[in-house]
């Protein structure tokens, strides 16, 4: 059975490398993923997530450079999904998701999901920024191989 995907987008007060830094920091998903969402990475390119009383496996795929992740494949019906964080202006980011959930979901609660995370990771990514979304711990990250690594990435090069 084939599911729906949903996919939204929402403006971000918040420089681009902020908010991705957020994204991909494993100990703060918790933060600003909906209740009842936990994820864990536990292999070269795998995480397994907790939704409710399921636990699923997928791989996930990060790109340092274009600020994207992506997780499970197109042979996975359920729970696959991209994140991408586009760079507006100093200070100003763009984040789309596009997401399935489980068989069965209806289209309108994967939607107020997506709806709350990315309020939640509005909030979480402003105060990591600190004031007008720069300056903070995000703001001047370097990326790159020579980029100091961050507990995904480590997690990731397994």
């Amino acid at each position: 059975m084939t599911v729906p995907p949903a996919e939204r987008t929402r403006s971000m007060p918040v420089d681009a490398e902020a908010v991705f830094e957020v994204i991909t920091d494993l100990e703060d998903l918790s933060s600003w993923l909906p209740a009842g969402v936990e994820v864990d990475c536990y292999g070269a390119h795998l995480v397994r997530l907790w939704v409710g009383g399921e636990v699923v496996e997928r791989r996930i795929a990060v790109d340092w450079e274009s600020l994207g992740v992506t997780w499970g494949d197109p042979h996975s019906p359920t729970y696959t999904g991209a994140v991408r964080v586009l760079r507006v202006a100093p200070g100003r980011s763009a984040v789309t998701v596009r997401l399935t959930g489980s068989a069965g979901l209806p289209p309108s609660r994967l939607d107020d999901w997506l709806v709350r995370a990315l309020d939640e990771l509005a909030l979480v990514a402003g105060v990591h920024a600190g004031p007008r979304g720069a300056g903070g711990r995000g703001a001047h990250r370097r990326t790159g191989p020579d980029a100091p690594r961050r507990p995904l990435e480590v997690m990731l090069d397994r």
